[in-house]
């Protein structure tokens, strides 16, 4: 018997009349992005892994667990795309996009991969529409890129969504943060879990992100991120918030997000 030819497990096919709805869904969000000025850039699905474990850190979930990676035939290290960040910054430095403009804004769509069990709603192929800013470091671009997405909303027609918000700082306050966080943990560490107990030597924020609710009374008591931020950072955050709220957009801080 031969065997059945079927899609590789979380790989789908879309196929009409669902791929005319896709077309639709896409050309409205590059009408969005287009009255922007974000201007559309394609990028690769295959880049070198080092792309990924420079830009993503090498202690993440995404490149620890999550990326297809393999050696093609010359012995280099590849990986489908697992986001499309990364490479539009590789792109973006390796043309000179930023020479002469000093500011630029960019988009991209396709498929984008990841190597876990596939369950509803997470597949291992699945499709992303991103935006890219350049050049801009003040608080109004953050805010637009939050008005944008929710011009997008509106414009597909989508309601009763939530948006949640949280800062990350600078590098300098992350890593003081990252300090406490670990202390607070380790002293802590006989109630994590498996997960988490590697997260805390790799990556400890990403424990805050557990979905394990017998963690979540530990989790509640940890250190806030907000309370190692310096003076500049607090002002850009609250300078986005206060964007968002005199443009009518609700929306709920959770210092949780990672």
């Amino acid at each position: 018997m031969k065997q059945e030819l079927r899609a590789i497990r979380g790989m789908n096919d879309v196929a009409p009349p669902a791929s005319a709805r896709w077309q639709r869904l896409e050309q409205t969000v590059a009408g969005v992005l287009a009255t922007y000025g974000y201007q559309q850039i394609r990028l690769p699905i295959v880049e070198s892994t080092s792309v990924f474990e420079r830009s993503i850190g090498d202690t993440t979930d995404i490149v620890q667990k999550e990326m297809y990676t393999f050696a093609d035939r010359n012995g280099d290290q590849l990986t489908l795309r697992p986001e499309g960040t990364a490479g539009c910054v590789r792109a973006v430095l390796e043309h000179g996009l930023l020479n002469p403009q000093p500011q630029l804004r960019l988009w991209y769509a396709g498929p984008m991969f990841r190597h876990e069990r596939p369950q509803k709603g997470r597949y291992r192929q699945f499709h992303q529409i991103g935006a890219e800013a350049y050049g801009m470091l003040g608080p109004d671009i953050d805010a637009e890129l939050i008005l944008m997405t929710a011009r997008i909303w509106q414009t597909l027609g989508l309601t009763n969504l939530r948006l949640e918000l949280n800062t990350l700082g600078v590098a300098s306050e992350r890593e003081r943060y990252r300090t406490a966080l670990t202390d607070y943990f380790r002293a802590h560490e006989a109630a994590l879990d498996e997960d988490s107990r590697l997260r805390l030597e790799r990556n400890p924020l990403r424990i805050l992100d557990s979905k394990n609710p017998a963690l979540r009374p530990l989790i509640d008591g940890a250190p806030r991120l907000a309370d190692y931020l310096a003076a500049d950072s607090r002002a850009h955050f609250d300078a986005v918030c206060a964007t968002l709220t005199a443009a009518g957009i609700g929306f709920v801080i959770n210092p949780l997000l990672v």
